[in-house]
This record gives C-alpha cells, sequence and structure tokens, in this order.
C-alpha cells in the first residue's frame, strides 16, 4: 500500500494548531470539573466500600442467628419484614415505625445492634407504607385498606407468626411515637401474647401535645422580644382545622423554641446502612413532597391519629411498662408522657429520660437507649 505523505508545509500547521494552548479561563474549568469528577467517584467509592463493611459486620455478627429480610403473607398482602439476632432462642422485640407512614427499618440498626447481642428483634414496614407499599401498590394504589384496625390485624399475625418461628409464648411490643399507639392498643387488647410494652416518644394526644409546645414557645418568644403574629396565626389555623398540614405549619415554628442538642444523624444512618433499597428511597421521597398527597394517601390512619387520645383508650396494662423519652422531646412532650405513666395501672413500670434528645432518642443515643431498655426487661422479669 502507498502512503502519501504531507508537505513538510503542511504538516507544520497541523502541529502548531493542536499545540496551541486553550484559553486559560477554559483550562481552569477543566481543572474544576476533573476534580469534582474525581471527589465524586471517590465519594461513591468511599460510600459503597463503607456499606459493604456494614453488611459484612452484621453478616459476621449474625452468621449463627438470624438475619433476614424478607416478605410476608400477612392478611392478604406481602409485607416487608427484617429479623436480626445473634441467638434465635433469646427472648423476641417487635419494633413498630412511627409516622404514621414513616418507616425506619434500613436505619434500625444504629440502636438493633446493640440489643441483638440478647434479643431477637423483629422491624416491619407497615401496610400502606414503604416496601410494603410498593409490593402491594398495583392491588391497593390508594391504601383503602390501610386502616387502624387492620394494622392492629396485621400485627397480630405477625405476632402469631413470631412465636411460632421462634418458639415463643409471647413477645415483646416495642413502639415509636405513632408505634406507641399501634402498640399500646394492641398489647390491651392482646395480654396474652405480650411479655412487656416499650414505648419510645410515647403518644398520649398529638392536639394536646402541640398545644402544650405552643404555650411553652409562646412564652419563650414573648420573653425573648420576639414577634409572635406568625406563630399566633398557626396556631389559630391550627385550633380551626386540626390536621396535619396545620400541625406542621405549626411546628416549624415552635421548634425555633425547642432546640434539640443531641439529635440522629438519620441521612448518613440511610447512606451507609447495609439494608437500604430502592423502595425506601422512593418512599422517602414522596415523605418529603407534597404533604397534601401523602396525607391523603394515608388519610385513614391519619384521621384517626388525631383523634386519638390514650388516657380514653385506657390506662390498664397487664404487662411490665417502659416508657423511654428524650429530655428535649416537643414533638411527644416528656412531661405528658410522665403524667401518663403515673396514671396507668402495670404490674411493673418505669420511665427513662436520656438528656439533651429530641423524639427520636433511640437512634440519637442507642447506647444509652439500649443500656436502660436492657435494664427495664431484667428488672420487669
Amino acid at each position: 500500500m502507498n502512503f502519501k505523505a504531507f508537505p513538510k508545509t503542511q504538516r507544520g500547521k497541523a502541529s502548531k494548531n493542536t499545540s496551541k494552548k486553550l484559553p486559560l479561563p477554559i483550562r481552569i474549568l477543566r481543572i474544576i470539573l476533573i476534580a469534582v469528577a474525581s471527589i465524586l467517584v471517590l465519594s461513591v467509592l468511599l460510600v459503597a466500600f463503607l456499606r459493604t463493611t456494614n453488611y459484612m459486620h452484621h453478616k459476621i455478627e449474625l452468621k449463627d442467628g438470624i438475619n433476614e429480610t424478607t416478605y410476608l403473607d400477612i392478611n392478604g398482602q406481602k409485607q416487608y419484614v427484617m429479623m436480626m439476632g445473634q441467638d434465635t432462642t433469646n427472648p423476641v422485640i417487635i419494633y413498630l415505625h412511627g409516622g404514621p407512614a414513616g418507616p425506619d427499618t434500613f436505619i434500625t440498626y444504629s440502636f438493633t445492634d446493640y440489643l441483638t447481642d440478647e434479643y431477637t428483634v423483629i422491624g416491619w414496614d407497615q401496610r400502606g407504607c414503604g416496601r410494603t407499599y410498593y409490593k402491594n401498590a398495583k392491588n391497593d394504589p390508594d391504601n383503602d385498606t390501610a386502616t387502624f384496625e387492620q394494622a392492629l390485624d396485621d400485627l397480630d399475625v405477625l405476632v402469631s407468626y413470631a412465636c411460632e418461628r421462634f418458639g415463643k409464648d409471647k413477645v415483646i411490643i416495642m413502639g415509636h411515637s405513632y408505634g406507641t399507639v399501634l402498640g399500646s392498643v394492641y398489647v390491651r387488647r392482646h395480654p396474652d401474647k405480650v411479655k412487656a410494652y416499650i414505648g419510645i416518644g410515647q403518644v398520649v394526644s398529638i392536639e394536646d401535645a402541640d398545644i402544650y409546645s405552643y404555650k411553652d414557645a409562646i412564652t419563650k418568644a414573648r420573653a425573648a422580644g420576639d414577634d409572635i403574629t406568625e406563630l399566633e396565626k398557626a396556631y389559630d389555623e391550627f385550633c380551626k382545622d386540626p390536621g396535619i398540614p396545620t400541625l406542621l405549619s405549626l411546628r416549624n415554628l415552635t421548634s425555633k423554641y425547642h432546640p434539640v442538642t443531641r439529635e440522629a444523624d438519620q441521612f448518613g444512618l440511610a447512606l451507609f446502612s447495609p439494608y437500604v433499597g430502592i423502595d425506601d428511597i422512593r418512599w422517602f421521597g414522596k415523605q418529603m413532597g407534597d404533604v397534601n398527597k401523602f396525607v391523603a394517601l394515608n388519610h385513614n390512619i391519619f384521621d384517626y391519629i388525631m383523634t386519638f387520645n390514650a388516657y380514653d383508650d385506657g390506662t390498664s396494662y397487664q404487662m411490665p411498662v417502659c416508657i423511654i423519652q428524650g429530655e428535649e422531646d416537643w414533638v411527644c412532650p416528656t412531661d405528658k408522657a410522665s403524667e401518663y405513666l403515673d396514671a396507668i395501672e402495670a404490674p411493673y413500670k418505669k420511665l427513662y429520660i436520656i438528656d439533651k434528645c429530641g423524639h427520636d432518642v433511640h437512634c440519637a443515643q442507642p447506647k444509652e437507649f439500649c443500656k436502660d431498655l436492657k435494664e427495664f426487661l431484667d428488672s420487669s422479669n
């Protein structure tokens, strides 16, 4: 084959053109883009490494017990559960997430890591939310079956499953926030299946709690000489139309006067979770989206929770009761939870208050939380 060479002058021009330097701003931009891309790649690799490390840690720690995520057939739906423990002969704790419709199964490892040595812990995405919602969305897209009474029936099936699976007569019920409503009602209806009840951020009355929080906030605002016009307006709107949208608007203003010193890094816990999945992220997006659409999707349970009052539902428990509160919890005020515990009847009852924590005390200070929890369960036997 014959190759035709360029004339020397043409080759020289080509060489000169390709070696011409780019303008300084473009060169700087290229350097910045390369640096940003490098940081992003390194960040992704770091997250992947830490998540894998976290996964392997749990796999090794729980290898002789149970480390299972699955879907159980519960009253016509496949519902997502997570079961963790180092020894399946240990007592069983069923953890009920809050919200309503606020599943946090993918970050419960933050505190269950300190329980699995002595207990088998079961987490559950309740009907109508999280992974359970997406698994059943085609058959129940509007959450028509997601009611409080249905949640109680679903929980009863889960309790029976846990007792049969792990050879127990009774389980321990532990709820957080809305989970304390579901849990406290369930344990009084089925005392024969429950060994003990633990409430974290115990709900007594949502409406009363936020009025109590507002009165404290308005007192502090006046003492500070702040303009209280917006605060009073939000309170009036909440009183006229007590519901989730007006409640959240009021809380956004009262929270300024109720800062929390020790909060959980929920983003970090989710980012490095060995259990987080795409449906967890999708549901979180719904929670952070249009509040009216989110409430409409779960309106049956939201309607119930807004009218719930623990005193009206009953104050007699046939099992030991423990309430664990953050000192700075103004979502479910600690004073109100303490008053409720004083009013109830139980074979044994105990209140723990963890300093400088808010509503997510179990994730914010998991070691201290689990220490108190184990102490209570040991004392109540």
